[in-house]
């Protein structure tokens, strides 16, 4: 009996289903409406605890069903590993095992984000002065706002300055060009040049980017063993 649910446990097939799943639980709940939509506004586990289980029911099964791909990821890595060591080189060893582990990074820097993560929203004006813990802060010095021939926004950026330790770095952000400091991404989301320059940002705590972008790359360097090896064979 143990043996069989090892088996189950570590079968790829298991893990195609698993994928299916969790790709069918998260359509479901991209229609959940505002209920749904609120999860974009904070932390996973905050929004868990709030939301009811009507709203709620399609993360908290996609929840169970990625701790699943956890085990079976786990597990098939075991097996790989006892019935392919010496076996078919050592590319063909490892492409795998970089890509479970690349997952495996991933689904704990999205533990660590919904655990420990913050987003705030917030509208900065020319001298506006945020603080941060330690002593330094950032001064919002100029938002300019760049506008076409018809009158609209093109271009907007936030020209900024970050005194820290004694001293002062300029810094402008831009949509897609954050500013990083204190653990904290401030986001430049919009601007607005009247009545006054106004200035829409995000302000973003994410515990868990590092151990993501380290998931990512493994993942990517995984698959690239794998195309490798594959093209290997086909070519012998």
């Amino acid at each position: 009996m143990i043996k069989r649910i090892y088996e189950s446990l570590a079968s790829l097939s298991l893990a195609l289903w698993l994928m299916g799943g969790v790709m069918v639980l998260m359509a479901v709940g991209s229609f959940g409406g505002e209920d749904a939509a609120s999860l974009n506004e904070m932390p996973l586990f905050a929004w868990l605890g709030a939301a009811p289980l009507a709203a709620s029911w399609w993360l908290w099964g996609t929840l169970v069903l990625l701790s699943l791909m956890v085990v079976n990821t786990l597990l098939c890595s075991v097996e790989a590993v006892r019935t392919r060591y010496g076996k078919g080189g050592l590319l063909a060893l490892l492409a795998p095992q970089f890509m479970h582990v690349g997952f495996l990074l991933i689904v704990l820097a999205h533990l660590l984000s919904a655990k420990g993560g913050a987003k705030q929203a917030m509208q900065l004006f020319e001298g506006s002065d945020l603080r941060f813990p330690g002593g330094s802060s950032v001064v919002v010095e100029a938002i300019e706002v760049q506008t076409g021939p018809r009158g609209m926004p093109v271009d907007y950026r936030a020209r900024l300055r970050v005194v820290e330790n004694g001293g002062t770095t300029p810094v402008t952000v831009r949509p897609n060009e954050p500013l990083f400091h204190g653990g904290l991404g401030i986001y430049l989301k919009h601007a607005e040049p009247f009545p006054v320059p106004t200035a829409f940002v995000e302000i973003h705590r994410e515990p868990g980017a590092g151990w993501a972008l380290a998931g990512g790359l493994l993942f990517t360097v995984g698959n690239g063993m794998l195309l490798a090896v594959r093209r290997e064979r086909r070519a012998t």
